[in-house]
This record gives C-alpha cells, structure tokens and sequence, in this order.
C-alpha cells in the first residue's frame, strides 16, 4: 500500500528549517503502518566545490564511503553515511543485492526541487572477486549501501542529495538533529577548502614484500601454460599483491589526489568498510555503463607498455596491434562479451578495434554498445558478466579454480565489480584493478596478467611490475 505524501512546503525551506523539516516528517511518518517504511530524498544545488576536498575534511577512512571519478563524463560522486545497508554473505549476492536495491527505490520518495529531476538517489555496491572469502576480511563478498548524503559534481553544477529513512517509530527529533548537525558540518566543510599542499615523499619510510616470491609467481605462471599445451584452459589471470608498511599513516584522499594528477584519465574510486580500510585505485577498465537507456561495456584486454620516444611509441603500438598473442586475448574476451550480451536479451553493436592509451600503459579496446530494455535490471548483467576473462580466464569455472589454487592471498575486492545504480535506472560499474587496500599505516597493492598460448612468463612479470607502479606511484606520494 502506497503512503501518500503531506503538501510540501518551498522546497528551499525544509532542510534549512528544522522545525518545518520536524513537521513534515512528523506527517509523513503519521501515515505509515507499523510495516512500512519511507526514505525521504532531498535534492538542492550547492556551490561548486570539490568532492575530494570533503573527502578529505570528512575523515573519510572511518566511514562507510563511496568514491567516484569518472574523466570522460567529467563526473565525481562522493557518498558517505549510511541511510541503509546491506552486508552479504550468500553465493547468489547480485540476486540478493538486486532485491534490497529495489526495495529501497520501491520506498523513495523524492522531495521535487529544481534539480530533482537530473539527480537521482543512488546505491553503491561492491563485490568480492570470488564468492566466497576468508575470515576475517575486510569487505564481504557484497556490500550495498544506500548513503546518506551524496554529493555529485558534474562539470559546472554540484549538487548535495540527503536521504532520511522514517519509520513509525522512528526518532525524528534524533534524525533531524543529525541531519542538521550534518549540514551545518558540511558548509563549515565548504568554507574552509584549501588547495591541497604539495605531496610529502613517504618513500624513506616504505617497506614493501611481495606476497609471492618471483619464483613462487614464475612457477604458477608455468604450471598455467603447461594446463593451456594440455587444452585445459585456454586463459588465467596470475595476480601479484604487494604489502606495504610505512610509519606515516596513508590517506586516502592523498592517494586518490596522486591517482588524479598521474592518471587522471582512468576511472578513480575509493570504497570504505567503516573500519579504518579503503579499496582505492585508479582503474582503465568500465565493465558497464547504462545512461538513458543506453548500455555501453568494452573489451579491454591486450597490453603494451608506452614508449618514451615517438618512434618508440610507434613500435610498441604496432607491436601490440599485430602480436597474435595479445589479439588472442582480446578477442577471447570480446567473444565472452558479446555472447553473455547476447544471453541476456540485448542486441550488441561493436566498434572497430581501437588503442587505450594510458599514461604508462595502452591496451586493445573494443568498445560496445547495446539498447538497454527497461524490464532488465543492472546487477543481472553484472552477474552474467562477472568474472570477465579480463580479470579471470577462459573457461571461467577452470580458471577461478586455478587462482584460488596458485594465488596465496585473497583477491577480497581487486578485479571485482564495483559502482553504482540509481533509482532512474542508470547505472555505472568498473573493475577493481590498479588497486590497493589501504589501512592506517598498511596497504596491500594489486595488479595481475593474463597467461595464453605462447604468454613469456618474463614479460608477464614485467607487466604486473609496471602496473603495481601505478598504485606505487600513488603511496610515495602520500
């Protein structure tokens, strides 16, 4: 049963107000069953400011957050607090997920304000790469977080959204309270931004183990070749962890400010658990993305380091784009795609093969895009999708096994699905590579190749090595 909504003041007056804002919901809440639950979203325009800034002033590293740049859309989202959550420990999780996230924009009622059409409230979510995870860890294998406040600038315009969940017998003047406490905070928050200083060299004080030794790394990336001569696999992805202890603790906003500068045009993100634990990274790789109806995914696999002269440059490019090894890659990948696309209903279009050119890396990309029917819903694409052969291999099932058994060390979030749907039915999802989880003064650094026919386990190693210098790039700096 549908809970009609009392007539809403000017909407520039409620939040502002905390006797007005009492009032409404105090009517709203007078309509409710003793079973029902509404979420109440506010929506208003803000100065322009920074949401890396508030990141930081925000103590982000002991909250419940979210954190989302993505350069091509020119889009930052920054969500903390928890309105409502979710930890999952079920196998079937996106099913699981899929149902809380329905229910919470079933009982979404959005405040109309003049930005409340364009910003919708949003839930983040993120995964674990495997199923499963060992006790204990540090984010379960999903974890789905209506947030309290949002704060989304897109190029010119920045815009604060507040959710505020009542129930029949909820504390209003305990809630609103918060709310006020909160918003006061923030426009303290607002007026105090200063430029970030520049970064203080941590380097000294690092001191970095690798989790597998080159040999252990080596030996598995031999046995996984004689399983490919054997016709057991046909791909896994080896990963590599990096453990890093320092005696200056770690900030995340420092890490993502150093992601930003050095490779600014990846998509940058930061998760937190609440507990003092942050994923971070800086990832080359959108797994999906849903705008109006629109569904747009790529396949990225196939990698070449950049060249410090144009000649250089020319030669590893035109090496990359004829060497039948990383075309092997990439098209088992796209193949994956388009057939899972495919299963699913959708009608893909593909794009001709391009080059991603990153700062210090560049990969085969084919881009694709499909009409996004309005009865799907984005985490049952995520589940068809997850793992890719990106991250995973080829069989899936094969090669996952393979990881677990060669990989001394859990993935928790590294190559796993993370991002965001809001409750117009857009949707953005990346993957977790190029990453670390970063605690107060440890961090566990990511980065993994894949191994085909004819892979040199040298060059392998060489290409994680480069990669775990992003995330390498982005500590000694902080």
């Amino acid at each position: 049963m549908s809970v009609a909504v009392p007539v809403l003041p000017p909407y520039r007056s409620l939040l502002s107000d905390e006797q007005q804002l009492y009032r409404f919901l105090l009517s709203v809440q007078a309509k409710l069953t003793a079973d029902q639950t509404k979420i109440l979203s506010f929506s208003q325009e803000i100065s322009l400011l920074d949401p890396l800034q508030i990141l930081a002033l925000a103590n982000a590293q002991e909250r419940i957050h979210f954190y989302s740049e993505n350069p091509h859309r020119q889009e930052i989202i920054f969500a903390y607090g928890v309105a409502d959550f979710l930890s999952i420990t079920e196998a079937n999780r996106f099913e699981i997920a899929r149902q809380f996230s329905q229910a919470c924009f079933h009982n979404i009622v959005r405040i109309p304000s003049p930005v409340s059409d364009n910003f919708a409230p949003l839930v983040f979510c993120g995964f674990s790469f495997l199923a499963t995870v060992p006790e204990p860890s540090p984010f379960p294998v999903g974890l789905v977080v209506l947030p309290q406040w949002q704060i989304v600038r897109r190029i010119d315009s920045c815009v604060l959204l507040c959710n505020i969940i009542v129930h029949k017998n909820t504390n209003l003047k305990f809630i609103i309270k918060q709310v006020v406490q909160q918003l006061k905070q923030l426009k303290n928050w607002s007026r105090h931004v200063t430029p970030f200083m520049p970064p203080r060299p941590l380097a000294p004080s690092l001191q970095a183990t690798s989790v597998n030794s080159p040999q252990h790394l080596r030996s598995a990336m031999e046995a996984v070749l004689q399983d490919i001569r054997r016709q057991q696999l046909h791909k896994v992805v080896l990963a590599q962890a990096l453990d890093v202890e320092t005696e200056q603790p770690f900030q995340v906003s420092r890490c993502l400010q150093n992601l930003r500068k050095n490779y600014g045009d990846c998509h940058l993100f930061s998760l937190g658990n609440g507990q003092g634990q942050s994923f971070v990274g800086a990832s080359p790789e959108r797994l999906f993305s849903i705008r109006q109806h629109q569904l747009v995914t790529d396949a990225l696999a196939g990698s070449a380091a950049r060249g410090r002269t144009p000649a250089e440059e020319e030669s590893l490019t035109q090496h990359l784009l004829h060497n039948p090894k990383e075309r092997r890659e990439h098209q088992a990948v796209l193949e994956f795609i388009l057939q899972r696309l495919t299963e699913a209903g959708l009608s893909p279009c593909c794009a001709p093969l391009q080059l991603l050119k990153l700062s210090n890396i560049q990969h085969l990309w084919t881009p694709i895009q499909a009409p996004w029917p309005a009865h799907l819903h984005p985490l049952d694409l995520l589940a068809k999708l997850h793992p890719t052969p990106a991250v995973a291999g080829v069989p899936s099932a094969q090669a996952c096994a393979a990881i677990r058994h060669h990989e001394n060390f859990d993935r928790s979030l590294y190559a796993a699905p993370l991002g965001w749907i809001d409750s117009d039915g857009n949707s953005e999802f990346i993957v977790g590579i190029r990453s670390a989880l970063l605690g107060k003064y440890q961090a566990r650094l990511f980065a993994g190749a894949g191994i085909v026919a004819g892979s040199d386990p040298d060059r392998e190693m060489a290409e994680i090595e480069l990669k775990l210098q992003v995330l390498w790039r982005a500590l000694t700096e902080a």
